[in-house]
């Protein structure tokens, strides 16, 4: 046996797999349509929703199932999942091409693609929910969803999702949304905009992460949004690049939403933008990157600030992903937390004018019923009271804890006005209205 003949055997033997998530949307899991055994293609629907607000998921590899289990997620604990294995083919489904696709069409394309946005949202069901929508907004302001999907390559194809998804919502308008020290940006929408009339830009001054949606949509048309509701209650359908540039590739190209751009920074020999299927690990995707250089202290998915600090690099990266940020262990923080020192600096800092250090206090007494009462679900989680606290006190951490006790204390009766997701072992990152006695609090 020569060399080359080992090589193939020991490729062979290591075949990739993917871990698909059944559960990467607000909504319930997804009930498996494939069994352990079934050979499946790129593109290939494997999971079906059964609710208003899930989407299907779709396979990105092509190979044959080998289980059907819980495995760990990036942010609900464990959940159920296909894993499959490659076979190396990158064989696909035929894909439904269209060059002019009708209202109904894009529409029909979105259910079908299972195209969900960065904070977990079904776009289809934004458009199809009973809301008029008079705007669209694409937020570019999100620095690990700009740096991932805004290369010079991509605006077209952005500009083109903005223009599909004006179509489907029959809006009246359209806006980008950048931050204001972004140059280059700017400058390559507005040439890619020369003939678009109905399209405008705004800048903002600060980084709005997909949590801080009804802050933004504040910002930009001057409408008070409850954290009880959403955008669309203020006629606003607000998007991202990265759900752009899936909405083109669904409704024209007929391609599922089975891969996402993603940017990996920190600790890694050869940080960069890599384009990664869904359910790879994300370990597979740094190796991608050349390996870590030197030891991993944390891992972080979807911002400093924001993000989720992951428990493994096994989990898999799924639709929302953006960004994974590799810190080395001396640049991890050790410091013990000091007691409140009452100088306010929390509250000055804080988008949603709420109170984070006296919350993270009754959070820490165990006083949930107060943090309640001083509107925690309000939090949008962006980390600037972390930031800013000269005692280093875990305010975020505690805050989502309190969230995390309320979700569990609160009952949810009235099923037809929450998002049906059960299945998180933290708060949901898209903020979902707590329902209790049939009435959203």
């Amino acid at each position: 046996m020569t060399t080359e003949d080992v090589k193939k055997v020991k490729d062979k033997e290591v075949r990739k797999q993917v871990v698909i998530p059944l559960l990467q949307h607000i909504g319930t899991v997804c009930e498996p349509i494939v069994d352990k055994k079934t050979d499946v293609l790129v593109g290939q629907k494997i999971g079906e929703g059964n609710d208003e607000f899930s989407v299907p998921v779709h396979s990105s590899t092509a190979g044959h199932v080998v289980a059907i289990e819980e495995r760990p997620h990036p942010v609900c604990g464990s959940v159920p999942s296909v894993i499959i294995e490659s076979n190396e083919t990158n064989d696909t489904i035929e894909f439904k091409t269209s060059k002019n696709p009708s209202k109904e069409y894009i529409i029909s394309a979105l259910k079908d693609s299972g195209v969900v946005e960065l904070n977990g949202y079904s776009l289809y069901n934004m458009l199809t929910s009973e809301k008029l929508i008079d705007t669209v907004l694409i937020n570019l302001s999100f620095s690990g969803d700009v740096s991932s999907n805004c290369a010079p390559e991509n605006i077209t194809s952005i500009i083109e999702g903005m223009n599909l998804l004006i179509k489907a919502s029959d809006a009246q308008q359209g806006a980008f949304i950048i931050q204001k020290d972004d140059r280059q940006l700017i400058s390559a929408i507005e040439s890619g905009l020369f003939e678009e009339a109905d399209i405008e830009i705004f800048t903002v001054e600060q980084n709005y992460s997909p949590s801080m949606a009804n802050l933004l949509t504040y910002e930009i048309t001057g409408m008070q949004i409850p954290n009880t509701c959403t955008p669309l209650d203020a006629g606003v359908l607000l998007s991202s690049a990265g759900s752009a540039l899936a909405v083109r590739k669904a409704v024209l190209e007929g391609i599922p939403q089975i891969t996402v751009n993603v940017t990996v920074t920190g600790a890694v020999h050869n940080p960069g933008v890599k384009n990664v299927r869904i359910g790879t690990s994300i370990k597979e995707v740094i190796d991608s990157c050349g390996g870590y250089s030197g030891e991993p202290g944390k891992i972080i998915m979807n911002g400093i600030f924001s993000g989720t600090a992951l428990s493994t690099d096994e989990v898999p990266v799924i639709k929302s992903t953006s960004h994974i940020i590799v810190q080395s262990s001396d640049e991890v923080l050790h410091e013990i937390p000091g007691p409140c020192i009452q100088c306010a600096r929390c509250v000055d800092v804080c988008p949603a004018n709420i109170l984070p250090g006296r919350i993270a206090s009754f959070a820490d007494m165990g006083m949930h019923d107060e943090c309640f009462k001083l509107h925690v679900n309000s939090c949008v989680e962006c980390g600037l009271c972390v930031y800013v606290c000269p005692s280093s006190r875990h305010i975020l951490q505690l805050i989502k804890y309190s969230k995390t006790v309320l979700q569990q204390l609160l009952k949810y009766e009235d099923e037809q006005r929450s998002s049906g997701c059960l299945s998180c072992d933290a708060p949901c990152l898209a903020s979902t209205p707590f329902i209790s006695n049939g009435g959203i609090l």
